[in-house]
């Protein structure tokens, strides 16, 4: 197992300690768990409820995936103890393994309802910044967002995310209604 990548200890806005740390195997029941609940939050998922059948192997498997590709990052968010983890975030950050491409990469990110606007979200952008500047061959980093989602949007233009193309109607959803995505990059270098 190689060295953890990152652990700090960051501060709700209340005061609440709390840990970003690179997620582990043995947090895979509980990132399904926070999975499924953003996705019973139609406004916040491009996933449909029926659509995440992950198991607790797959889970395992994709968090193992992240410690065996260079420049790749699961982080999580934890509110609990080394003993009783309480994982209320979860960031993931993906690089191709194309000469061309490496230079780059993509983050998705959540945070349980209830820890919205206390600072986890900002907690985990801040701690993937600082780790992708130090990584060499990292110079932009890439996400996109649901064009309503306005207190993301206002968290990434401060932490220096700019709009770099707008997708009309990119996602439709079960009852016909559409959502628009803004696509964003932050260049570390």
């Amino acid at each position: 197992m190689t060295a953890s990548k990152t652990h700090r200890i960051f501060q709700t806005r209340d005061g609440r300690p709390f840990v970003v740390r690179e997620g582990q195997v043995a947090d895979a029941e509980q990132i399904i768990a926070h999975v499924r609940g953003i996705i019973a939050e139609p406004q916040w998922s491009v996933t449909e409820p029926g659509e995440f059948q992950t198991t607790s192997e797959q889970e395992e498997a994709w968090i193992l995936s992240f410690r065996q590709r260079p420049h790749n990052l699961l982080l999580v968010a934890d509110f609990g103890t080394a003993e009783h983890p309480q994982i209320t975030g979860v960031m993931s950050f993906t690089t191709q393994n194309r000469a061309r491409m490496r230079h780059r990469g993509r983050l998705g990110i959540s945070v349980t309802a209830a820890y919205r606007g206390q600072g986890v979200g900002e907690a985990l952008m801040r701690a993937l910044l600082d780790w992708a500047t130090a990584e060499p061959e990292l110079e932009r980093i890439e996400l996109s967002v649901f064009a309503h989602n306005t207190r993301a949007l206002n968290l990434y233009v401060k932490l220096g995310f700019r709009e770099e193309a707008r997708l009309l109607h990119a996602f439709k959803l079960s009852d016909g209604a559409y959502y628009d995505e803004i696509m964003m990059v932050n260049w570390v270098k």
